[in-house]
């Protein structure tokens, strides 16, 4: 399951969030993948950290920067999980199996591995991932694009042999038209992978959907603050 940061952004939005992980255990152990909490100005948003740094800055030190947005929704989701009898366990970047090369901005998968991530699964019934952030064969941390949350979802999908992904937002599905602007907006229930590349629609990360044909993982859209069925993209 993958969060958006409108999904995260405050504590009541997050037990919406929490309502679902609960669900989800009612099957199975659950892999929870988070993005940055809120968008600007929210104090820890990605855009907002980007403004806290210098322009001469690196880019291996802006991928650092905002990196720690995504550590720490990780790291409150867990929190709030385990007052709530939740054994959940924040997993840390540089144990996510996710390698890639040194271009810290859009960095290019070189390989996966779900050693950590099953050790984890060992103690713990949820394992909460930060979205976004990878590994170099450095140690440096790396960045999988802006959005690149979604990508990590797929990516984590496939390393543990798992053939859907649920991806949470603030709109509960991909509509024809923006249902924010207009009540005559109409819900996709299924839509193939090139259809969704082709709407061009910021709903999910481009690098996700792709990939996700490649492997063969369904992507089940569905909204945070909603209980309807969504829109599969397979």
């Amino acid at each position: 399951m993958k969060f958006g940061g409108t999904s995260l952004e405050d504590e009541k939005a997050r037990q919406q969030a929490y309502r679902h992980i609960k669900e989800g255990l009612k099957k199975a152990k659950v892999l929870v993948v988070v993005s940055a909490m809120g968008r600007y100005p929210a104090p820890y948003a990605t855009d907002t950290l980007l403004s806290m740094g210098s322009d001469k800055c690196s880019k291996e030190e802006k991928a650092r920067l905002v990196s720690m947005g995504e550590q720490l929704s990780a790291l409150i989701v867990a929190g709030e999980l385990l007052d709530q009898g939740v054994f959940a366990y924040a997993l840390p970047y540089n144990k996510n199996g996710i390698l890639t090369d040194c271009n810290y901005e859009y960095a290019k998968v070189l390989s996966l591995s779900p050693r950590c991530i099953k050790q984890a699964f060992v103690q713990h019934d949820v394992v909460v991932a930060s979205g976004f952030i990878a590994q170099a064969p450095c140690g440096d941390v790396t960045t999988l694009g802006r959005g690149g949350s979604d990508f990590s979802a797929v990516l984590f999908a496939d390393m543990l042999g798992l053939k859907e992904v649920e991806i949470y937002t603030d709109v509960d599905g991909v509509y024809d038209i923006d249902p924010k602007l207009s009540p005559r907006a109409v819900r996709y229930e299924r839509l193939p992978y090139d259809a969704m590349l082709n709407m061009k629609v910021r709903v999910l990360h481009e690098r996700c959907v792709k990939y996700a044909k490649k492997k063969g993982i369904r992507i089940h859209l569905r909204g945070t603050f909603a209980d309807g069925e969504g829109t599969i993209v397979a």
